[in-house]
């Protein structure tokens, strides 16, 4: 039978009064296999915590009742619409989404939209799977910043695309297969912001195989030792594939 390790943590920081992170880290009805997901809310009066609430709880109906992740996602995004074009005090409100659906055979379906990221850590290299939807990100694309220079802009959390903001959001998608041993880590910018690539492979990998929970624990650790000024969310799956 395949095996799927699953922990998750998110905590506030040092500096925000609430969360306005959200996460998912379950296993779907049936044969389904397994959905995590993380929001990154935005807004005032608390409203960014009832945008990212919101749209996780769209997107969990709509998968578990078969609707393909893409249209999941775009179904999120409407909801959130929904309530903050209606609601003045929501007025405003959006939210990042990175979700993935874990098959039974390991098979990875990845959606994104916004800042918050999906990592791949296989034997010891961590890849981005995800591109962030930012101001900073255009610019380092097109070489006017340094990835340094972008962790220190000013204007680094300005998205240029975001969850129930507009009527309609383009969805970015990747599938990817697991490997034996492979971890996937989904986090929100409280995490990727504290913590450079490198840092996140080394805390990934000084767990010993499959220890999760002592995975996602160091890495808040380590989010909120480097000042923690932004809510800190990380979901970890680690794969090992067919195992007794």
């Amino acid at each position: 039978m395949p095996v799927l390790r699953l922990a998750a943590r998110t905590h506030p920081g040092w500096v925000r009064e609430n969360n306005e992170d959200a996460y998912l880290a379950e296993a779907l009805p049936g044969d389904g296999g397994w959905l995590l997901a993380v929001a990154d809310g935005m807004g005032g009066h608390r409203a960014g915590e009832v945008a990212s609430w919101l749209a996780l709880r769209t997107l969990r109906e709509c998968v578990v009742a078969g609707l393909p992740l893409a249209q999941a996602v775009v179904a999120a995004n409407q909801e959130v619409f929904r309530r903050q074009a209606g609601d003045p005090d929501l007025s405003g409100m959006g939210t990042t989404l990175t979700v993935a659906v874990i098959g039974r055979g390991g098979a990875v379906e990845l959606c994104h939209v916004g800042d918050s990221r999906a990592y791949l850590l296989r034997q010891g290299h961590l890849e981005r799977l995800t591109q962030d939807h930012s101001l900073v990100e255009e610019f380092v694309r097109n070489g006017a910043l340094t990835e340094q220079e972008a962790r220190r802009h000013p204007q680094r959390n300005l998205l240029t695309r975001a969850i129930g903001t507009d009527v309609s959001v383009p969805v970015d998608e990747t599938t990817v297969q697991l490997e034996p041993a492979d971890v996937l880590l989904l986090c929100s910018d409280g995490l990727s912001e504290a913590l450079p690539d490198s840092r996140l492979a080394a805390l990934l990998a000084a767990a010993g195989p499959g220890d999760v929970a002592l995975q996602v624990e160091a890495l808040v650790e380590a989010a909120l030792a480097a000042g923690g000024s932004d809510n800190i969310t990380a979901v970890l799956a680690w794969w090992d594939g067919d195992a007794p």
